[in-house]
């Protein structure tokens, strides 16, 4: 029998998303005995599973081709769900729950943040009570003046509650309808209905900024929404770093960073951050380092903190999370406990110390609709302590709710009130806020994103067999 000869697999540069890998020939392995039963072809799913294969952190638990035989899954998204069952198992679950598949069009309007839907989030406060948890400032709701914090008293005539047929209704109407009709209760109590339709527009990933002046304290506030945005995320940079301008221009002492709803997005932003947060004593000391599988071995590497002086001089940065709270968010984190008294405030994070480059695949070159990309989990991150073992999340300091009854910077918010009492008397409250599990798993099924720990690859790499 013919044996196919496996081709170099090629990683793309990924300054842009512009450059892509054409997989349209044949490509395949050797392996006689099985090839009269399966045929490697120019097929979506044989191409998702070749870059898993070669890739894959675990990529050795992996079966070769003609044993998975990808064709015989419904759909590219349905290989990489089967990849991830061969991740190792922590606590009863694959700790694989982040390589994925997208239509390559729907991937470089997430990655730059263009959307067009209603531009904001929600989230149950409690059973019954569907608050808005952000807001994008130029989409169909902030051009309209919403905030978070608004209780959605009526989607349509649908009163949102706990059911699961009101849910399904509720998702339709809020993410895939063409206008949706809202009666909001306000912050200030009064009530008020919008008609909304989506639109066009590039999300502000930094959603507020201020400096918050507390029993003669200033605290820095930020929140930051992922590490994604126009220009693969120079525009977010940019706005990083005026920011940091803004805090050190208004002499702040302290630092609390929310990142309650980043899901995480480019790396090389995580480490811009960290550098503009680290103390003195972090200057050219290690901040992460990656390892990759044993095929790509020559790739682990380590990122150093850099030696510009700092613009702000902390001793320590509080961290407001959420189990939305992922993967470059937490590589933040985990790359400045080493270095700071980091305090952590609100839920446990969602336990992703993974990453990966995001390839796309061309399968029509006349047809962009046609063409996806793939993200296998590639390689696992660890701080100067060598932690990176975190895939039940990070532990809080002090458990806490996130209280979407009111908006970012409102002293009263339970999540930075307890970051103030903190600084104030450096203890945390007593008191502990708990959303219950129902409410937690109602969650997620309005958190639609997920960004990963995106690696923009510098060089071009080849692995020839």
């Amino acid at each position: 029998m013919k044996v196919i000869k496996a081709k170099t697999i090629r990683f793309i540069r990924m300054k842009t998303l512009k450059i892509y890998i054409f997989l349209l020939g044949v490509l395949g392995f050797g392996a006689c005995k099985n090839q009269e039963n399966y045929q490697v072809g120019a097929d979506i799913r044989d191409s998702v599973y070749i870059y898993a294969k070669d890739l894959y952190l675990w990529n050795e638990s992996l079966p070769d081709i003609f044993e998975f035989k990808p064709k015989n899954y419904s759909s590219p998204q349905s290989v990489i769900a089967s990849v991830r069952t061969y991740s190792p198992i922590q606590n009863g679950y694959y700790v694989d729950r982040f390589s994925f598949v997208s239509k390559l069009l729907d991937w470089e309007n997430t990655s730059s943040g263009n959307s067009v839907d209603y531009g904001c989030g929600y989230s149950f406060y409690s059973p019954n009570d569907l608050r808005i948890s952000y807001v994008y400032e130029n989409s169909a709701a902030g051009q309209q003046g919403v905030q978070r914090g608004w209780q959605l008293l009526k989607v349509n005539n649908i009163i949102p509650d706990t059911t699961q047929t009101t849910i399904n209704q509720l998702n339709e109407a809020l993410f895939y309808s063409n206008s949706v009709e809202i009666l909001f209760r306000k912050n200030d109590n009064t009530e008020q209905s919008l008609t909304l339709t989506p639109q066009n527009y590039t999300a502000n990933f930094l959603l507020h900024k201020e400096v918050i002046n507390y029993n003669n304290r200033k605290i820095a506030y930020l929140v930051l929404n992922g590490f994604l945005g126009a220009n693969d995320g120079k525009d977010t940079q940019t706005a990083l770093e005026q920011a940091f301008s803004y805090f050190t221009s208004q002499g702040a002492e302290e630092l609390v960073i929310d990142l309650r709803y980043n899901s995480g997005g480019y790396i090389y932003l995580a480490e811009r951050l960290a550098n503009l947060i680290a103390p003195a004593n972090a200057k050219g000391q290690v901040m992460f380092s990656e390892r990759w599988n044993n095929l790509y071995s020559q790739y682990n590497s380590t990122t150093y903190f850099s030696n510009e002086a700092s613009t702000l001089s902390l001793s320590r940065v509080f961290f407001i999370t959420t189990n939305s709270t992922a993967s470059a968010s937490e590589l933040l984190i985990n790359s400045l406990s080493p270095y700071l008294n980091v305090q952590i405030i609100g839920e446990v994070t969602a336990g992703k110390p993974v990453g990966f480059p995001v390839l796309p695949i061309i399968m029509n070159s006349q047809n962009n609709n046609d063409n996806y990309v793939v993200a296998p989990v590639a390689f696992q991150s660890f701080n100067a302590n060598n932690f990176g073992d975190y895939f039940q999340g990070l532990s809080v300091q002090k458990e806490q709710i996130d209280d979407v009854t009111k908006n970012f910077g409102d002293t009263q918010e339970a999540c930075l009130q307890d970051a103030l009492y903190f600084i104030s008397n450096g203890v945390f409250q007593r008191n502990i806020n708990q959303r219950s599990k129902a409410v937690q798993n109602l969650n997620r099924q309005f958190f639609k994103h997920n960004f990963g720990s995106i690696k923009l690859m510098k060089n071009t790499i080849f692995r020839k067999n």
